[in-house]
């Protein structure tokens, strides 16, 4: 049935040139309901669903501290009818690891050959039990994320393992939920290898992305130091590279300054090209400099830059760089490339993320970072007013969601 339906949609696509303007959806990230209201009571938004982790090892939605509060958010957001993003991680805790951390990443790509091989199915009952006890609701499934040739195949080269275990659990999950009628499966890749594990068209509804600081051409602060992203023009904040174009006749490299990560830009056109609607799947800012309140509060300036340039890539059009895709070297030709079109929902952390990556939920948080992390910041859209602003003026611009 997928397979037909995929063949259908490929016939559509033929038909229609381009695709249909967006209307995006907002998410709010992540793992709690107290993330959902900081943003719905700093604007008074009304956002589509909320982000969750389901682990492999466990089988089960992922906790804090012994608590469930992931599970607590997913049926917040269900008894909502709303939308539930679900993050299903083997590479961070795959199931047969012994917890030394030399071995995860073999651990993870033997993980990723077992999945395939069907012997972790039962650690998807749980998951799949609460797909059929909520209809009301979508799921987006994340088949892990962030995934990469490191963790996810075998020798670091042979990526059929990851792709073999995503069509394994997509025929899975279908089998026990009636053909996952509210399911979408979702593809999400790190952003350099975002043509080299892909499953196949049939059986991915969504393509993922993370986007942070890096990948908005912008400083992550750690220990120090501002790291950034490649060739950079540190004081506009942009990334380097190079299109084509045709001047006079004669095809000319042309220097360009690019507001975003070149990779991810790639990734964006070759996502258009399957015809397949990305989702921003983790959106946050971290730390970008050395001077926190204390508070854990970044500079206000710093916080709304972050969302006007994430504005940027929602809405890009412009030239494209060149790079292999494909196993091809592309060679984009001018700059009138729209992707505007592409991302049709983002999922905005909004944390505190001095305390780990769930926030702060109740008096005793799990972790927290060292003052020196670039993780060590509190991101909590409340705290800013600028960037408040940006963040409503983003959703004004093409959300299904707004600011009241």
């Amino acid at each position: 049935m997928r397979a037909l339906m995929a063949a259908l949609l490929v016939l559509a696509a033929t038909a229609a040139p381009a695709q249909a303007a967006v209307s995006r959806q907002l998410f709010v990230g992540q793992s709690n309901v107290a993330a959902w209201q900081d943003v719905t009571g700093s604007t008074r938004a009304n956002p589509a669903g909320g982000s969750v982790y389901y682990g492999v090892r466990d089988g089960g939605f992922a906790g804090q501290s012994g608590s469930s509060s992931h599970l607590q958010y997913a049926d917040f957001l269900t008894g909502q009818g709303k939308a539930v993003q679900v993050g299903i991680s083997w590479k961070d805790y795959p199931p047969a690891w012994d917890g030394n951390p030399a071995t995860q990443l073999q651990a993870s790509r033997q993980a990723t050959v077992d999945i395939a091989n069907g012997r972790y199915d039962n650690q998807f009952r749980a998951l799949t039990d609460y797909v059929n006890a909520h209809r009301g609701s979508t799921f987006l499934l994340r088949l892990d994320y962030e995934v990469s040739s490191a963790f996810h195949c075998v020798n670091g080269t042979d990526c059929s393992s990851y792709r073999n275990a995503f069509r394994h659990l997509v025929s899975l999950v279908d089998s026990r939920t009636s053909g996952g009628s509210n399911v979408k499966y979702v593809y999400h890749p790190v952003r350099g290898e975002f043509d080299k594990l892909y499953p196949g068209d049939d059986v991915v509804d969504q393509v993922g992305l993370s986007v942070f600081n890096q990948d908005l051409c912008q400083p992550f602060w750690e220990n120090g130091t501002a790291y950034w992203n490649g060739q950079q023009n540190t004081a506009n904040r942009t990334c380097s590279g190079y299109y084509d174009d045709i001047v006079n006749g004669n095809r000319n490299a042309i220097r360009h300054e690019y507001p975003v990560d070149l990779n991810v830009l790639r990734m964006l056109w070759w996502t258009k090209q399957h015809r397949k609607p990305m989702v921003l799947s983790e959106v946050g800012v971290q730390r970008m400099s050395g001077g926190l309140t204390g508070e854990g509060l970044q500079s206000d300036n710093d916080y709304r830059w972050f969302v006007d340039r994430l504005t940027t890539l929602l809405d890009y059009r412009g030239p494209i760089p060149n790079g292999v895709i494909d196993g091809r070297q592309t060679d984009f030709v001018g700059t009138g490339y729209d992707l505007s079109d592409v991302v049709t929902a983002v999922v905005f952390i909004d944390l505190d993320w001095r305390y780990g990556f769930d926030g702060k939920v109740g008096a005793t948080p799990p972790f927290a970072f060292p003052s020196t992390s670039g993780w060590y910041v509190n991101s909590l859209v409340s705290r800013y007013t600028q960037g408040r602003g940006a963040f409503c003026a983003m959703l004004a611009a093409g959300f299904t969601t707004r600011c009241a």
